[in-house]
C-alpha cells in the first residue's frame, strides 16, 4: 500500500492511498466499485468528502478529506 497523510490546515486533513487489497477472495468479490461520499451530516461525527476506486478486491485509488477534530461537531443532546 502507498499511503499520504497531509494535515492541510488546523481543523482539516488528506488522506491518499493506493494499491491496497483489502478483501480476500474467499470472502467474496468486488468487482468494480466507484464510491463518492460528501458526508455533510454533523451527526455522524465526522463531515467528510470521500472518493475511492476498485477493481476486483483492490483499493486502486482512495482520496479522503475530513475534519480532524470531528468530535465536536456531534452535540452531547445525539449522543445521549
Amino acid at each position: 500500500m502507498i499511503s499520504f497523510s497531509w494535515k492541510v490546515s488546523k481543523n482539516f486533513a488528506i488522506d491518499l492511498c493506493f494499491l491496497y487489497k483489502f478483501r480476500n477472495f474467499t470472502d467474496g468479490v468486488s468487482a468494480v466499485d466507484l464510491n463518492l461520499n460528501w458526508d455533510r451530516y454533523k451527526g455522524d461525527h465526522k463531515p467528510s468528502f470521500e472518493f475511492q476506486l476498485v477493481f476486483i478486491n483492490f483499493m486502486i485509488f482512495d482520496f479522503s478529506f475530513y475534519n480532524v477534530n470531528h468530535e465536536k461537531f456531534c452535540p452531547d443532546s445525539l449522543t445521549g
